[in-house]
């Protein structure tokens, strides 16, 4: 039996024999609809109608009266019995003296956590977060007049009196900043800015220019702050330092943890004595025992720089000597004290101060 193709054999010729002459008009007709509908959509796009979108003046003021162009949100919920706020936002933590006759916001208070630190503070989060932090409030402040000035508030909450104290100092970058101990609390100003740590609390204050009113505004916030924080009294580690030493508050740094980038050095008070020949040391234990067993500790680790000097003390490879010893300050207090020492010092003419350095150190202790 012979197959039969499938396919179509004449590939270049249609199946039908012939058009019928109506299927050839109406596709005609359609093709030239479809170009009249082009141009015309071309024409009309370069000949715009000027009142497409024009509104008649009448319907703009004939219901004018009516017509709510601006509904105010809702009011906050006030207690019944109690009294009203007023109409501006509320800037907690902040006290509401901020806002002065000369100032505004600038924008409503913000306030960042852990988790959204780092969208307000890149690079800085870290650092913060070192020092127990806790939260972040953000103010800030322009000028009516004369315009263009402004002022940014950061209050930092750090959980407690130690930390605060600690990012204040660690955050100075002069080492001849006068530091005021006030009460309960430290602070200091520059050109065109402020710093202050009361309590858990540490603000800083910046200005935006060195302008005598952004200075004016500073002093006046920085009272305004001390008088509203909670505080609480500094640790007593200032009392040793600035009481009896008399060295200078920003002289007085605080480490949390890994101290001397040792694991076991916590909770650690450090004071670079006058003359600058030996820098001290001091932490509080619970008991003699464990005073002992850190300044063992501190030897030990020492000693790994270099070698050893004496029954508690090392020196490193650059005859840098380490002092660690226990001390007994009060009948129900404990510490340990360090003293870093150069002894490259202890020569010519600075031989007197470093001495002098060295038994101020261990009389304090």
């Amino acid at each position: 039996m012979p197959e039969e193709p499938v396919f179509n054999t004449f590939r270049r010729q249609p199946l039908r024999p012939f058009f019928s002459l109506r299927e050839f008009q109406i596709g005609l007709g359609t093709l030239v609809v479809l170009v009249a509908a082009a141009g015309w959509v071309v024409w009309r796009g370069a000949h715009p109608d000027p009142t497409l979108f024009a509104v008649d003046d009448q319907l703009l003021s004939g219901k004018g009266g009516t017509i709510t162009v601006y509904e105010r949100p809702v009011a906050p919920w006030v207690e019944p019995g109690s009294a009203a706020s007023s109409a501006g936002p509320r800037l907690d933590p902040f006290p509401a003296t901020v806002v002065s006759p000369g100032w505004r916001l600038s924008a409503p208070p913000q306030m960042f956590d852990e988790g959204n630190l780092y969208s307000k503070i890149d690079g800085r989060e870290t650092f913060y977060k070192s020092y127990g932090f806790k939260k972040l409030h953000c103010l800030s402040l322009s000028t009516t007049e004369p315009a263009g000035l402004g002022i940014d508030l950061e209050l930092f909450d750090l959980g407690s009196v130690q930390n605060a104290l600690g990012a204040l100092s660690a955050e100075i970058s002069d080492p001849a900043t006068v530091v005021t101990l006030s009460g309960q609390s430290l602070w200091y100003v520059t050109r065109n800015g402020g710093f202050l740590a009361q309590g858990r609390y540490y603000a800083r204050l910046l200005g935006s220019d060195d302008h005598e009113t952004v200075r004016q505004k500073i002093a006046g916030l920085r009272d305004a702050l001390l008088a509203s924080l909670p505080g609480e009294s500094l640790p007593w580690a200032y009392e040793l330092f600035v009481g009896r030493l008399r060295l200078s508050p920003s002289r007085i740094q605080y480490f949390a943890e890994n101290a001397f980038s040792h694991g076991f050095a916590n909770d650690f008070y450090a004071a670079g004595l006058p003359g600058g020949d030996a820098e001290l040391f001091v932490s509080r234990r619970a008991s003699d025992a464990a005073a002992r067993e850190l300044a063992d500790k501190l030897a030990e680790g020492f000693a790994a720089y270099g070698q050893r000097v004496g029954d508690g003390g090392a020196a490193d490879r650059r005859g840098r000597s380490i002092m660690a010893g226990a001390a007994r300050p009060g009948r129900r207090t404990r510490q340990t004290a360090a003293a870093d020492v150069s002894a490259e010092r202890f020569s010519g003419r600075t031989a007197g101060r470093g001495e002098d350095a060295r038994h101020r150190a261990r009389r304090a202790a």
